[in-house]
């Protein structure tokens, strides 16, 4: 490439870069600096309301001293990182570069009326400090429109995350808050009459809080720790999701509460939650018996809170270390197998002339703690398909007695477990799918050369697959 080219070009990227700034620099006599910033540089401390409407709804929120709280459309305790984030995102706000005057770009910046987020900021005395349309937040800034005119202004340090709120983002959706480690106690009351109270005992169990059963209706051999320390660690910071603000109380399933739980806490204080009928499919309605309102709150968090009393009693199918574990037996039909353990190798006697692939007995570690997700509503075994299960697996471990047999039913209806029942055990348990289906595999998935198909499901929220609890207690025990 000669000289004469080299020049050609970079004179050509000059120009095209010099078009690029013009076409995107506000036009001459649009600048900031020359005319009067519609907003001023707010102090943060000057601030004392904060209207915001979205959606035709308009929220007030309320600077006390350092303290928050939502004056309309309902009077409510503020969510204080929120509503802080908010104020001291005013005290941040800089609107300095005029972008255009065109009516026609308010859509396209977000600041029409109806995409753009409304907002009046107030002093003391009601002496409005701003009255804005927040648009499009954009790499420099986000987008402003002064209430009543077309000009659209660059405005840093705020986004529109800030004010992008609803009347129930505002709001406080605690249910229930305190500091975990001051939870000494737990007790459930069911609709039913069903009752488990239970004491931390102090002592360490693995890596869990022991607890110990103070009073049940139903006969607790051996305690399920997690289940407390779930309830305890749930209510310490249990929020809702929305607000069911009006619905009466018979109408929620809360005159009474289908379950009540309380944690008891240090120094004689307690906390309770009160959990009523489903709205809906994946919600609840929950509430405090301190306070008139009314929540809703997501099934996955309710079930991590309501559970009946059997749920206490230990839920244990079989614990064998994995380094244990001698001799694993699944007998399932066509794909029954059996394997065995020599030294350090896996050898199958069961099909007989299976080629085993041993990199892919990767299960052994599914009989260490393996527990039961819950207990089933129904145990009759017959409508389970535990009468004629579809499975059985067995493992033996190295010392004596070292063995569990769980037999494998029918699927429940979310498909998340199966009915199993113990051989240890009377009750019928629901188990999660995905560790069942680890040890219950396919022959031909053994076989070397073989690719192994994944398991249905998996874990849920936490790791763990969610099933849901009944607080009803229309289990026979």
């Amino acid at each position: 490439m000669n000289r004469k080219t080299l020049l050609a070009l970079a004179v050509f990227a000059g120009l095209g870069m010099l078009a690029i700034i013009a076409l995107t620099r506000p036009e001459k006599g649009e600048r900031s600096t020359d005319r009067a910033r519609p907003v001023a540089k707010l102090n943060t401390a000057d601030v004392e309301t904060l209207e915001v409407t979205k959606n035709g709804v308009t929220s007030v929120i309320k600077n006390e001293g350092g303290k928050y709280k939502v004056v309309a459309p309902v009077a409510y305790a503020a969510d204080e990182p929120i509503a802080k984030a908010a104020f001291e995102g005013l005290g941040k706000m800089d609107v300095s570069d005029l972008v255009t005057e065109q009516k026609a770009k308010h859509a396209e910046f977000e600041v029409d009326d109806k995409s753009g987020i409304h907002m009046v900021v107030k002093a003391k005395g009601g002496k409005v400090l701003a009255d804005l349309i927040v648009g499009k937040s954009t790499g420099p800034g986000t987008m402003v429109r002064p209430m009543g005119k077309d000009e659209i202004w660059q405005a840093s340090g705020i986004s529109r995350y800030l004010f992008d709120k609803t009347a129930a983002d505002w709001r406080d959706k605690s249910v229930t808050t305190f500091t975990l480690a001051d939870a000494e106690r737990v007790e459930v009351v069911a609709k039913d009459g069903g009752k488990a109270i239970l004491k931390k005992t102090g002592a360490k169990v693995g890596t869990e809080d022991g607890w110990s059963v103070v009073e049940s209706s139903v006969k607790i051999d051996k305690v399920d720790n997690s289940i407390a320390n779930g309830i305890a660690s749930a209510l310490s910071i249990w929020k809702a999701n929305d607000f069911a603000d009006g619905v009466k109380l018979a109408d929620a399933g809360l005159e009474p509460p289908v379950l009540t739980v309380t944690v008891g806490l240090k120094g004689d204080k307690k906390v309770t939650a009160q959990i009523g009928d489903k709205k809906g499919e994946d919600e609840y309605y929950v509430k405090t018996p301190e306070a008139p309102q009314v929540f809703i709150v997501k099934k996955y968090n309710v079930d991590r809170v309501m559970k009946r009393p059997i749920e206490f009693r230990d839920k244990t199918l079989c614990d064998i270390a994995d380094s244990d574990v001698a001799e694993i037996a699944v007998t399932r039909g066509e794909n029954s197998y059996t394997l065995v353990k020599s030294g350090s190798e896996w050898k199958a006697t069961k099909p007989a002339k299976l080629d085993l692939d041993t990199a892919k007995v990767t299960f052994a570690s599914a009989f260490k703690e393996w527990k039961a997700q819950s207990f089933a509503e129904d145990a009759t075994a017959k409508t389970n398909g535990l009468a004629k299960p579809q499975a059985v697996i067995s493992a033996k471990g190295k010392a004596k007695g070292a063995t569990c047999t769980v037999k494998v039913g029918d699927e429940t209806k979310d498909k998340l477990n199966y009915y199993v029942m113990s051989a240890a055990h009377p009750d019928v348990f629901l188990a999660p799918k995905w560790n069942v289906d680890r040890v219950m595999v396919k022959v031909a998935d053994l076989k070397k050369g073989s690719t192994p198909a994944a398991p249905a499901g998996g874990p849920g929220p936490g790791g763990m697959p969610v099933a849901a609890g009944n607080p009803h207690g229309r289990r026979p025990h």
